[in-house]
């Protein structure tokens, strides 16, 4: 069955197995967007039945923004979004949300979030919501996120599900208020030298969410002040190794970590990733088909060893070869 012709059970089901392991009928976010319509039974463009609506009436939409950089996407209940280097480069698949506002009656949170409990997982109140109109959660096993209605928005009256969203960082990020201070202080310690780097780490937390806020602050700042890359790449790498010291991460979620924000030649990127996989191709083959037969640390397990695949294949292009070789090309549950 199609997802324009989801029931309400149904898109609740697919709620609750997008929460728990980042993947919408068995199809995860890091499939080729290329085949991602065909794949979840979305009529496509250029194909017979592309001009076939949802029971909302509306159709396909394909649309693009940033000069053609950007690109949604939309079968109503859900939206893919894309982006691309340059143009004419190949397109990345960045997001998919499940709107459940569009339905007459949107799933109740609550039943969600026990639904999940029941089975290990997680969901965590995170500060990312939309005040007065929508509170946000993750679960931690799989980093996706749901947002809630806490007033009426969009028609949705409080605590129904408004939507889910697979974004394609495997882990969850803090929120704008724990690294918007922080760019400040980076901004400031770029030109400081390493000893001041490490008197302003000695006198804060050294968690896991600390270094992961840290990370993202210097991400901004690459963005808003590339004349000063070297600086922030310089500090970020000094933080990277800090983290690894300490031992804050499991140390495949280091390497995650490592090969989104080090500077190493792509081949290295390649190979560490490869190399960090927590999950062999027999553990990823003897996967059980429904969510709920899978543990919160296996679907832990299982979003990494794709996103670190998918790292893997981007930084290098003769990684291709080593994962066709280690056969994962030919498990498309899993990734291609």
């Amino acid at each position: 069955m199609g997802l324009v012709e989801w029931t309400v059970d149904e898109v609740t089901e697919a709620c609750l197995e997008a929460l728990a392991t980042g993947c919408i009928e068995g199809v995860p976010l890091e499939a080729n967007p290329e085949d991602l319509a065909s794949r979840l039974g979305y009529p496509d463009r250029g194909v017979p039945g592309a001009e076939m609506s949802d029971p909302y009436g509306r159709a396909f939409e394909q649309r693009y923004f940033a000069s053609g950089l950007t690109m949604t996407r939309d079968w109503g209940l859900v939206t893919a979004f894309y982006d691309r280097d340059q143009l004419y480069a190949p397109w990345l698949c960045n997001g998919i949300t499940i709107r459940a506002y569009l339905l007459d009656e949107p799933p109740e949170w609550s039943s969600i979030a026990a639904e999940l409990l029941q089975h290990g997982y997680e969901s965590v109140l995170m500060p990312n919501g939309v005040p007065g109109r929508l509170n946000e959660y993750t679960v931690a096993a799989s980093a996706v996120s749901a947002k809630v209605a806490t007033d009426k928005d969009r028609g949705t009256l409080p605590g129904k599900l408004n939507d889910v969203t697979i974004d394609r960082i495997a882990m969850p990020t803090p929120g704008k208020h724990e690294w918007g201070p922080l760019r400040n202080e980076m901004r400031a310690l770029g030109t400081a030298g390493t000893s001041a780097w490490a008197d302003w780490l000695a006198q804060r937390p050294r968690m896991a969410d600390d270094y992961a806020a840290v990370f993202t602050a210097l991400s901004v700042l690459i963005s808003d002040q590339p004349a000063r890359a070297d600086e922030w790449t310089a500090l970020r790498l000094w933080f990277l190794d800090r983290a690894r010291q300490a031992n804050v991460f499991r140390p495949e979620e280091w390497t995650y970590h490592w090969a989104r924000y080090g500077s190493a030649p792509p081949i290295e990127v390649s190979r560490a990733c490869l190399a960090a996989l927590p999950m062999t191709l027999d553990e990823a083959r003897s996967m059980p088909e429904s969510w709920r037969d899978i543990s919160p640390n296996d679907a832990r397990r299982a979003r990494m060893s794709r996103a670190l695949l998918r790292l893997a294949a981007d930084a290098a292009p003769d990684a291709d070869a080593t994962i066709e070789k280690q056969h994962w090309r030919h498990e498309p549950r899993w990734l291609f």
